[in-house]
């Protein structure tokens, strides 16, 4: 299994582990490959100042615990046509879900709106 870690989820993973769900732990342990994208990043810098992240910080951990960037495509962002129904919500989580899509990842995420799309690659990280 490949998977991505949305931004909730990654932050999780490093600042609040007892958020992630047992059945998460193990797949990711078991996964082939784990990403992070650089939205997360961006996502992070833009917290850094009133939530006290640290930006440099966290991506060092993520690249340390072995887990890859996933570079933002054209052709990922072309997948958010088919998740029309999310305009109008965060256009971060839409480029998150396109990327995921986009490269046959698992998506793990605790965003009630993706967990909601029913789509059978986003997974629930609470679990």
């Amino acid at each position: 299994m490949r998977s991505l870690l949305d931004t909730n989820v990654l932050t999780h993973l490093h600042l609040k582990p007892a958020r992630i769900g047992p059945r998460t732990r193990q797949s990711l342990e078991s996964a082939v490959a784990i990403y992070f994208s650089p939205i997360t990043i961006f996502e992070w810098l833009q917290k850094d100042d009133f939530l006290g992240t640290n930006t440099e910080r966290l991506t060092k951990f993520s690249v340390e615990m072995g887990f890859q960037e996933l570079p933002l495509t054209a052709a990922a962002a072309f997948q958010a046509k088919r998740f029309g129904i999310l305009r109008g919500s965060d256009p971060l989580d839409f480029l998150i879900l396109s990327q995921a899509a986009q490269d046959g990842l698992d998506l793990f995420t605790s965003d009630s709106r993706l967990l909601d799309l029913g789509l059978d690659f986003v997974r629930d990280s609470s679990l």
